[in-house]
C-alpha cells in the first residue's frame, strides 16, 4: 500500500481555534491588512450534557479563588483592561450594557453561524483558509510544523485560540470518549500552563440563585453577597445545582441582544456561553506564552487578569487581547 503524501502549505501565522476568539482575531487581522494566516480547529470531540452538568456542580475550593487574585492577578493590567473597554472600543461593547448585572467579563460566546463568517473570511483573502483539526505541532529550525489529517502546515507563529475547559474531561470522566489536545500540543512545544485543575464560579444575580463569591473591582478583594471579604477556610463551596438560574439569565439576554458588531457592515451572531476554566496556557500582558512566537487567546489563556476572575477568558478579554495579538503579528 502506497503512503499518501500530505499537502504542504506555508503561512505566516497558524490560528488554532475556529471559535469566537479565533474568528474575531482573523477579522482584526484583516482590518489591519494582514492576510497571511490559516485557521485550523484543535483536535477535539464534544462531551455529553450529562458529564458537562456533573462537572459544573462539583464546585471549587474557596482558597483557589483567593490565590487566583494574589498569585496571577496583575493589578495594573486589570485597570488597563477596564480603561480599554470604556475608552477604547466602547462601540463594540454597547450591547453588554443591558447585561451588566451578569458581569459580562465572565461570559464567553458561541458563534451561531460560523459558516457565514468563514465564507466572508475566504472571500476577503485567498491566503485565509480553513483546514482540518490540528493533531500535532512541532518546532523545527525556527518555524512550526502543524499536522492535520490532510495537510502539513508550516508557519512562523502560532496563536492558540480555543476553549480550554473540555481539554480535561477525558481525565475526569474516563467513560466519555472526549478529546481536546490543545494543552498537550502547547506543552510539547514547551508552553507553561497553570491552574488547570481550577474551575470558575459564575455569580448569580437572581433572586432564585445561590449567592456565590464575586469580585470587588475597587479594591481587588474576593467578597460575598454582603460585601464581606472572604477568608481562607479550605472549604468546598458547592453551587447547589443552581445552573437553571444562570440559564434563565442567559435566555433573557438572548431575547434582548443577539448580535455582536465586528465592523460597520459585518456582524457575528453570538449565543452567550459561560466559561468555567480558570487555568490554562500562561500568558503575559501581551498574550505571549513563554515560547517565542507562540500566543494564547480566549478560554485556553490564563494569568493575565487574576486567572480569569477579572475580564479573562471571555468576551471582554478576547475583544481587547485580540487587538493586542494582531498588532504584534502585523509588526513582525
Amino acid at each position: 500500500m502506497t503512503k499518501k503524501n500530505l499537502a504542504t502549505i506555508s503561512t505566516d501565522t497558524l490560528i488554532v481555534g475556529a471559535g469566537f476568539s479565533g474568528l474575531y482575531l482573523a477579522n482584526i487581522l484583516l482590518d489591519l491588512g494582514y492576510k497571511s494566516f490559516i485557521i485550523a480547529a484543535p483536535d477535539q470531540a464534544t462531551v455529553s450534557d450529562k458529564s458537562y452538568y456533573d462537572f459544573r456542580s462539583r464546585g471549587v475550593r474557596q482558597d483557589s479563588m483567593k490565590s487566583s487574585m494574589l498569585k496571577a492577578g496583575k493589578r495594573k493590567s486589570n485597570f488597563q483592561l477596564v480603561n480599554a473597554l470604556v475608552n477604547g472600543i466602547d462601540d463594540e461593547l454597547t450591547y453588554l450594557n443591558s447585561f451588566a448585572k451578569l458581569k459580562p467579563s465572565f461570559i464567553g460566546a458561541q458563534v451561531i453561524d460560523p459558516q457565514g463568517l468563514l465564507l466572508y473570511l475566504k472571500d476577503k483573502t485567498g491566503d485565509c483558509r480553513i483546514y482540518d483539526e490540528v493533531a500535532s505541532i512541532e518546532k523545527q529550525s525556527g518555524h512550526f510544523i502543524g499536522k492535520t489529517a490532510k495537510q502539513t502546515i508550516i508557519s512562523q507563529r502560532i496563536v492558540f485560540c480555543s476553549g480550554g475547559n473540555r481539554a480535561e474531561f477525558s481525565k475526569i470522566f474516563s467513560e466519555e470518549k472526549t478529546r481536546n489536545n490543545i494543552f498537550t500540543i502547547a506543552q510539547r512545544l514547551g508552553c507553561a500552563t497553570m491552574m488547570l485543575d481550577k474551575i470558575m464560579y459564575h455569580p448569580f444575580y437572581s433572586k432564585k440563585g445561590v449567592c456565590l463569591p464575586s469580585d470587588s473591582l475597587a479594591d481587588f478583594k474576593v467578597v460575598n453577597g454582603k460585601g464581606q471579604e472572604l477568608k481562607k477556610t479550605n472549604e468546598l463551596l458547592q453551587a447547589h445545582n443552581a445552573h437553571h438560574c444562570f440559564d434563565e439569565i442567559l435566555d433573557e439576554f438572548r431575547k434582548n441582544r443577539s448580535c455582536f458588531a465586528v465592523k460597520d457592515k459585518i456582524k457575528i451572531k453570538l449565543a452567550p456561553q459561560p466559561h468555567y476554566r480558570l487555568g490554562g496556557l500562561k500568558i503575559d500582558k501581551r498574550s505571549r506564552t513563554n515560547q517565542k512566537n507562540v500566543y494564547a487567546l480566549g478560554e485556553c489563556a490564563c494569568g493575565m487578569h487574576g486567572l480569569g476572575r477579572i475580564g479573562g477568558c471571555a468576551l471582554s478579554e478576547i475583544i481587547v487581547m485580540a487587538r493586542v495579538v494582531a498588532q504584534q503579528l502585523v509588526k513582525k
